[in-house]
């Protein structure tokens, strides 16, 4: 909470924590951050390495603009801080960003920040025992949620136990996943990022491309074409079934409600009678349609992530991967590998020019060019002689 403005000379008697401001709103603003600084940022749930990367180099405080735990999960951030003395004020809001700048003399007392006499903002000063007991409540929730999820997955596996160890009413695709791998995608605020990192990984290996819903009108969006095209009728858009080869169409029910969608863009369209979400019944059609490995652009790629589902989903979709098994694989991985790739071939390539530069300087010097000379001349001998070999 803001107050009106007053003079901004700072009491050097007034008790708190002093310090310049330091506005890093993500970790990848980290780099600027110097010791005694009072860094400003806006991270919720606060992980463990982004706190260790602040006391390593040893900040005054932290205010955070989000809650640095929001109950979710029991992270160790908040803990990481306060144990290292570094003071932590928490949910003080993104307001504070606008009547701040880098560089600006801060003083931390308590939940309050101020500029000189100024107030500009309040929060939660989290201590150690505030800390410890949203831990242990954080703790108990998830405890709570695992079980209902183990619950639930139990009865998918007695439910579906036909479907996932014998395909049971998994459709057959016309294009075969056999020495192939998949690529799933969903349609979620980062996967284009996902699918633009893998060009060369989908260029080379001319994988199966299966969008979940609008996940197809995201694959040509890039200039793709989706060879499959996965969910409810209600998820499937027009353009995603005209751009696609093949369209599954889910449904608990078994049956093809609107079948005229697919015959008027010529789209094959199959049932794929189950429950459950259409990104992991799309694992299991990768998975019985033989794709070697199955990588996923736009899922959940963390246990959080995947907890914060409609619970009977969360047990769709640790069955779905149970039954892929080592197959599936993030696509985030992917890129990594990808641009490890690149990042050896560019000193390679640098290094073979360095190679060319220097035996051209050579051939220019005397010495290099009767160093070509009898170089030639001994090529062109091996030659003959060869040629004596056959003839």
């Amino acid at each position: 909470m803001a107050l009106l403005k007053r003079n901004r000379v700072v009491d050097p008697d007034a008790p708190g924590v002093r310090g310049p401001a330091r506005i890093a709103r993500q970790s990848s603003d980290f780099a600027g951050v110097r010791a005694g600084d009072v860094v400003v940022i806006d991270l919720p749930d606060l992980e463990v390495q982004d706190a260790e990367v602040l006391v390593a180099r040893e900040v005054a405080a932290v205010v955070n603009a989000a809650p640095s735990s929001t109950g979710r999960y029991p992270n160790l951030g908040p803990q990481v801080l306060t144990s290292a003395g570094i003071h932590l004020v928490d949910d003080v809001g993104e307001g504070l960003f606008a009547r701040l700048r880098s560089g600006e003399q801060l003083r931390v007392e308590g939940s309050s920040v101020f500029r000189g006499e100024e107030l500009l903002a309040t929060g939660i000063e989290m201590t150690g025992e505030r800390i410890s007991e949203g831990l242990t409540q954080a703790s108990t929730e998830l405890s709570n949620r695992l079980d209902s999820v183990t619950a639930n997955a139990s009865d998918q596996l007695r439910r579906e136990r036909a479907m996932l160890f014998e395909g049971a009413r998994i459709p057959r695709l016309q294009q075969s996943g056999r020495g192939r791998a998949a690529v799933i995608v969903a349609d979620t605020f980062d996967v284009e990022d996902d699918l633009k990192g893998m060009r060369r990984f989908i260029r080379d290996n001319d994988p199966l491309l299966i969008g979940v819903g609008k996940g197809g009108d995201v694959i040509a969006g890039l200039g793709l074409v989706p060879h499959v095209v996965i969910g409810t009728d209600e998820q499937l858009t027009n353009s995603s079934i005209a751009k696609a080869r093949e369209a599954v169409v889910v449904s608990p029910a078994g049956r093809l409600d609107h079948p005229e969608r697919f015959e008027q863009h010529g789209t094959n369209a199959m049932v794929f009678a189950a429950s459950g979400a259409s990104e992991d019944l799309a694992i299991l059609l990768a998975d019985h349609n033989d794709a070697d490995v199955i990588v996923l652009a736009g899922a959940p790629p963390t246990l959080v992530a995947l907890l914060e589902r409609d619970t009977a989903d969360v047990g769709s979709a640790f069955v779905a991967r149970l039954k892929a098994g080592t197959k599936v694989v993030d696509a985030k991985a992917v890129r990594f590998f990808a641009v490890q790739r690149l990042t050896w071939l560019v000193p390679f390539l640098l290094l073979l020019a360095g190679v060319v530069a220097v035996i051209a300087a050579v051939l220019t010097t005397p010495a290099g060019q009767v160093w070509w000379t009898e170089l030639r001349d001994l090529v062109a001998s091996g030659i003959s002689w060869i040629e004596g070999l056959f003839s």
